[in-house]
């Protein structure tokens, strides 16, 4: 008696993995029919699930006649802080809002040679101080 009962539940047990096992390939299925892995997709797709946040300590903003200006590298950032108020202007006008020398001039009521002249001397202040700040790294990592 108790052999049959063994034999029994041994039979529902394999009745139930199998059952359950079945269910689990549907569901695999179902899921491959609806669902698409992430190796699957391509680049395009891949970018358009997720979002850069973007917080304010991450750029430096400037504001020139009206407009704002973000710049994302820091070392840029400071560069440009160092400058004067008018040769950062000039800068940013003419790099970030890709206006001419003669166009800033009309905008800040200056010839165009004096924006040219402010535009150079600012890159070479620039470069100054971007070559500065790689020389102080150089050495504080010897």
């Amino acid at each position: 008696m108790e052999t049959t009962i063994r034999h029994q539940f041994d039979n529902f047990c394999r009745k139930i993995l199998i059952g359950e096992a079945s269910n689990y390939r549907k569901e695999l299925a179902r899921r491959s029919r609806h669902e698409i892995t992430f190796s699957e997709l391509s680049e395009a797709e891949l970018e358009r699930l997720y979002v850069m946040d973007e917080y304010s300590t991450d750029h430096y903003l400037f504001q020139v006649m009206g407009y704002d200006i973000k710049v994302k590298d820091a070392l840029i950032g400071e560069a440009l802080e160092a400058l004067s108020e008018k040769k950062r202007n000039i800068i940013l006008l003419s790099y970030f809002m890709d206006m001419s020398d003669e166009e800033i001039g009309e905008l800040l009521h200056l010839v165009r040679t004096t924006i040219y002249r402010h535009r150079t001397s600012s890159l070479n202040q620039i470069k100054k101080y971007m070559e500065g700040k790689a020389d102080d790294e150089k050495r504080s990592k010897t």
